[in-house]
């Protein structure tokens, strides 16, 4: 069962698309994607991830989220706070004998 947020991306998707006057081939190669994957992104069969996302949006020169540039920034300190605590994580419980083997 799709929620309201998958509908409206595969509904993007395919708005994109039809506005370019492509093919789900053709759509789905600009991106590394069959037209299989774009028919089932389309439909809501699979949801795409948010690397998916990320390329049709540079691709295409379309957004997906709006965000501001202050929240973006947010985010981007959030996401490197949370790499490096990955870090030290896997520093704490791995050692030299984990990592060879």
């Amino acid at each position: 069962m799709l929620n309201n947020k998958e509908i409206t991306i595969a509904q993007k998707i395919k708005n994109i698309r039809v506005l370019k006057n492509l093919s789900q081939d053709r759509f789905g190669k600009k991106i590394g994607k069959s037209g299989k994957t774009i028919s089932a992104y389309e439909s809501g069969r699979c949801v795409p991830t948010l690397k998916v996302l990320d390329d049709i949006s540079q691709v295409y020169d379309v957004t997906f989220v709006h965000t501001n540039d202050g929240k973006k920034e947010q985010l981007k300190n959030k996401l490197e706070y949370l790499k490096i605590t990955i870090r030290d994580i896997e520093s704490t419980f791995l050692t030299d004998e984990d990592v060879f083997e």
